[in-house]
């Protein structure tokens, strides 16, 4: 860490501190995130699956150091701070802002799930903003590899590796619950929604009631939204995994106006035993017309 000037913190958490660094003799500024020694694990995950990826619409990730008390990341420094930040100055975002974010935060998660990652952490808190507004997800603490969620069950984790449970998917309150693609999709339908209405569908002190609301109330319907809108945030707020909205309807969805290009996905057996053991798949007839995720399904079935 002799090769960076640290300068002002830029945010913290339980763990970890962010600063805004250089590196010496250079122009070049960072985020850099230091971590307590005890997270080491933790931190290496982390490591291993930013390192693979390259993508801009996600965090860049270039270095990392051990010292005595703390492991350092070499990090993208983001001008324009985070979401939640925004968002508190802000409190709610036109349509047409939501529609850019969310275009960003699509296209990021899209290229994650296609290398079969998962990320169980989608909020505000994690989403950055470039100089040129551009949104990137950073904060892969909590990601988890496809291969990685087949060998080790979501019940083997502790709850705070879960994730943050205003953004869970109501599936993830189950005994046998496992992170998906689905429960992704889900917090990235929480956070469409909080960037409209200045916050998240289901907010509770009581965790045991906020777990009660997600599971059984739908949340407030968006005074302000368009059709197209509305009926994007309902299907990914879907409280069923198996109907709710999947990769091919979301790319397709007519709120893009433009649809996004289609990326193959990997297969996913453990959301697809947690559907067939609680027979949460539709009826056939219920999937009769769906034409493959077209626009045109996902607005016939929000209605």
């Amino acid at each position: 860490m002799n090769n960076y000037h640290i300068y002002d913190k830029l945010g913290r958490g339980k763990h970890s501190t962010v600063y805004k660094g250089r590196k010496k003799k250079s122009i070049q500024y960072y985020a850099i995130k230091s971590v307590d020694k005890d997270q080491k694990a933790r931190v290496l995950q982390e490591v291993r699956t930013m390192h693979a990826l390259d993508h801009k619409n996600v965090l860049k990730f270039y270095a990392w150091y051990e010292t005595t008390n703390h492991l350092w990341l070499i990090l993208e420094y983001c001008v324009g701070g985070d979401l939640l930040s925004l968002l508190r100055q802000d409190v709610k975002l036109p349509e047409a802002s939501v529609h850019d974010f969310a275009r960003d935060l699509v296209v990021a998660l899209q290229y994650l799930h296609s290398h079969s990652i998962i990320y169980c952490d989608i909020k505000p808190s994690n989403t950055l903003l470039d100089e040129n507004g551009r949104l990137k997800l950073g904060g892969f603490g909590l990601s988890r590899r496809l291969s990685d969620i087949n060998k080790t069950p979501y019940q083997a984790l502790p709850q705070a590796k879960r994730g943050t449970p205003c953004y869970m998917a109501p599936e993830l309150f189950s005994d046998d619950a496992t992170h998906s693609t689905a429960s992704d999709l889900w917090a990235l339908g929480c956070v469409l929604y909080e960037c409209a209405m200045g916050r998240a569908p289901f907010m509770n002190s009581s965790l045991t009631q906020l777990m009660q609301d997600i599971l059984h109330k739908e949340p407030a319907p968006i005074p302000s939204a368009s059709p197209e809108f509305g009926d994007l945030i309902m299907r990914l707020l879907d409280k069923n995994p198996a109907t709710r909205m999947q990769w091919g309807e979301l790319i397709a969805h007519p709120f893009w106006q433009v649809a996004l290009p289609r990326v193959e996905m990997p297969p996913e057996p453990m959301l697809q035993a947690f559907i067939a053991k609680y027979n949460l798949a539709p009826a056939q007839d219920e999937q009769a017309g769906d034409g493959g995720g077209s626009g045109g399904g996902a607005g016939a079935r929000g209605g």
